[in-house]
Parts: structure tokens; sequence; C-alpha cells
């Protein structure tokens, strides 16, 4: 078996099981969706041909709507279908999807770290789980942003190398939860 294949399939196993363990935390829907995409990229490539870059932007937008605390549901649904249409009308330059694609997930690490912050600032306490979350969207975002630099040589291989690192952060967040454990940082006043 090519080990590029095991990576991915391995990656797509793994990211099954952190959903079953956020169950009930306000994280359940984002490992939903981490857990479902690579599945319906890799089948929508598979079946139809469908570049999976061309879902990526629409994927990452539903993980910023599963941190959001936003209830309008035509503001999503529009937004959603705003996201559809800018990926699949920017066809010939694949590079401008990556740049897509960098700038929502930068809202998806902006979301990550004010909920970070709020925590510090309001109950004076650093939360593992969303430490570990930060590292994992980072490790995201250096993806995308090697991708983007050299799309065909060095970008594909920090790309399985980065999805690799990633299958750990898969079986921590199925033992570790927002519930999970935080360090004091300061007394309170």
């Amino acid at each position: 078996m090519n080990i590029l294949l095991f990576i991915q399939s391995l990656s797509i196993l793994i990211w099954i099981l952190p959903p079953v363990r956020q169950y009930k935390t306000p994280y359940f829907l984002f490992f939903v969706v981490l857990a479902l995409s690579d599945p319906i990229l890799y089948t929508m490539y598979c079946t139809l041909g469908i570049e999976p870059l061309k879902f990526y932007p629409f994927m990452t937008f539903l993980l910023i709507i599963s941190l959001s605390n936003i209830g309008k549901k035509r503001f999503w649904i529009i937004s959603a279908v705003f996201i559809l249409i800018i990926s699949f009308a920017i066809q010939s330059e694949i590079l401008w999807l990556y740049y897509f694609c960098i700038i929502l997930f930068s809202i998806v690490l902006f979301i990550i770290i004010y909920q970070l912050i709020q925590l510090l600032m309001q109950k004076r306490i650093l939360n593992l789980f969303l430490c570990l979350l930060l590292f994992y969207a980072l490790l995201n975002m250096l993806k995308l942003i090697a991708m983007s630099l050299n799309l065909y040589q060095q970008g594909i291989i920090s790309y399985y190398l980065t999805t690799f690192i990633q299958i750990f952060f898969g079986i921590l967040f199925s033992f570790i939860t927002i519930n999970t454990k935080s360090f004091s940082i300061l007394p309170e006043p």
C-alpha cells in the first residue's frame, strides 16, 4: 500500500473518534465537521472528479459556524452560498483558492484565540483543550501556507507530514475535552 494513502486513510479513521468524545460539549459540531470533511471531499473527488480544494473553503466555513455564537440562520445560509460561489468562480487559479482558505481559516484561529483569552481573563485559567485546539489550528494553517507556497514539491510533502502529525491530535481529542483540565494562572482578585 502506498504510504501516502495509508496516512490519509489512518487520519480518516482516527478522526471518527473525537466527535464521540466531544459529544455534549460546545465543540461537538466542530469535530463532526473535521471528521466528515476528509471522507466527503475524498468521495466527491473519486465519484465526481471535483477537486477537494473547491469544497475546502465551504468546510472551513462550517468550522467557523460551529465555533460561532451567531444564531442568525439566514446570515449563515447566505454566507455559505457566497463561499461556494467564490470557490467555484476561482477555477483557473488554484493559488487563489489556497489564499481564500487561509483567510477563512484565519477566522477559525481568531475564534479559538478569542475563546482562550476569554477564559484567561474571566476565570484566570489556561485550558489544556483550547491550547491543543489552538496548536491544531496553527498546524492546519501552516499546512495551507506550505501548500500555497510550493504546490507541487515540498508543499505535498509538508501536507502529508502535517496530516501524519494531526493523527496524534485526533488521538488526543479522543481523550481530552473542554472539561478535562485547566491550569490556574493567577488567583482571582
